[in-house]
């Protein structure tokens, strides 16, 4: 026996769709079980004819997508333990605290997020449990395991590959396990044994990544913690520069506006990764405060303080040029607490995106971004039901995306007590 369809209306003063467009007014987006029937005035959305239909009014407040997170790390704890140390755990533990910041990030209105990287099978078994009902969590795009070069920045998840064949084959066994996509160390980054002011790969190897998982059907992302590596990985063809810092072998900051229209040519998309950095400079200065100030405390926060300046300028400037940026957290990565997606939208918001353009960033921008725009980040007829309602006009005040009034993961309202 066929049960009869599941009918919600959820009614607000405005919904955004995730395109970028303006508000709708006095809106209404009608679910049947796990997808989106209808989005309109409220005046027009009804249940079918003889159908009973949940309903909620929520008045002052707005409809939205559910947020897309480009860029966590499930498994860290987000409390500052370098990633070396975090990946001393056991590989139980850490899938057991994935569990846990998954659910964090979907309680925060988070249904879809891309995994850049989790020790030897966490990620795969993080979202094996998520889709058969056994953790809470949003929808997972996953790398499995970073690749990387014999000791460099994540080698201790389990892939590390040195030259063309090795890098090769390393795709084809993620690809094999069922990666999404293929993340790819272009430099060291802060692992111990890596140089984060280095390139890592070649451009070459890069290159091989690249082919070999487009071959798949694969997006390709690559982290690149300095100007070379952003330029190897631009060369190779890579989909998305993570982090994209501007800085050269000496960590010295300077605007590289033929890297800025290489960018823009390819039609590449940046994560710019900026509230991680501010993290760690919250973290510090709660340090100074609480244990007292050193010279080197105080030079290696004045160091932070300019690197995120310079990297919050550089993010403006390409936003101003057209190129596409995408809200990743990377957190819970170092000081990035989980469940704070927010503060990553707030400060692209801060660095020259428009509110407008920073929602998106959050909503079907990250979703195009990750593989993930078929189903994710937009609101209209036939979508998978990800929803969320917060308090507010968002376009306003960005603030208002900390309001969170409910959310919806395919159709389903999220229960979202004490976790």
């Amino acid at each position: 026996m066929t049960s009869s369809p599941q009918f919600t209306i959820l009614r607000a003063d405005r919904l955004l769709d995730g395109s970028g467009g303006p508000a709708q007014q006095s809106a209404a987006i009608l679910l049947e079980g796990s997808t989106v029937r209808a989005v309109g005035s409220q005046s027009d959305i009804k249940a079918p004819d003889g159908a009973a239909a949940t309903e909620i009014d929520y008045g002052d407040a707005t409809i939205l997508p559910g947020l897309v997170d480009a860029h966590t790390h499930m498994m860290a704890p987000g409390d500052g333990t370098l990633g070396d140390d975090v990946a001393k755990d056991d590989n139980d533990m850490l899938l057991l605290r994935a569990a846990k910041n998954a659910r964090h990030a979907l309680h925060s209105g988070v249904t879809t997020a891309r995994e850049n990287g989790a020790k030897h099978r966490v990620a795969f078994s993080l979202k094996e449990g998520i889709r058969h009902g056994l953790a809470v969590g949003p929808e997972m795009v996953i790398s499995g395991r970073p690749v990387t070069m014999t000791g460099g920045h994540m080698w201790y998840c389990g892939s590390e590959a040195d030259g063309e064949d090795e890098v090769r084959k390393e795709v084809r066994s993620l690809i094999k396990e069922g990666a999404d996509f293929i993340k790819i160390m272009a430099t060291g980054g802060s692992t111990r044994s890596s140089f984060d002011n280095l390139p890592s790969y070649t451009v070459a190897e890069l290159r091989t990544a690249h082919e070999e998982a487009h071959r798949f059907g694969k997006l390709t992302a690559a982290h690149c913690s300095n100007a070379a590596g952003v330029a190897n990985a631009l060369e190779a063809g890579i989909d998305m520069i993570i982090h994209c810092v501007f800085e050269d072998e000496f960590g010295r900051y300077e605007w590289r506006q033929d890297l800025a229209d290489q960018l823009a040519a390819a039609n590449a998309w940046v994560n710019p990764t900026l509230h991680v950095v501010r993290a760690g400079i919250e973290s510090a200065e709660r340090d100074i405060s609480e244990n007292g100030s050193t010279p080197q405390k105080r030079a290696a926060l004045d160091a932070t303080k300019r690197s995120l300046d310079n990297r919050m300028e550089a993010t403006g400037r390409l936003a101003k040029m057209g190129v596409h940026v995408t809200a990743g957290s990377d957190s819970p990565w170092s000081h990035y607490l989980p469940g704070l997606f927010v503060h990553e939208i707030e400060i692209l918001a801060e660095s020259g995106l428009t509110n407008s353009e920073a929602v998106v960033s959050a909503t079907s921008g990250a979703a195009t971004s990750v593989g993930a725009g078929e189903r994710a980040g937009t609101l209209s007829e036939g979508r998978p039901a990800d929803v969320i309602v917060v308090d507010g006009d968002p376009l306003q005040d960005l603030s208002q995306l900390w309001q969170v009034r409910d959310v919806f993961k395919s159709g389903e309202r999220i229960e979202r007590g004490v976790l």
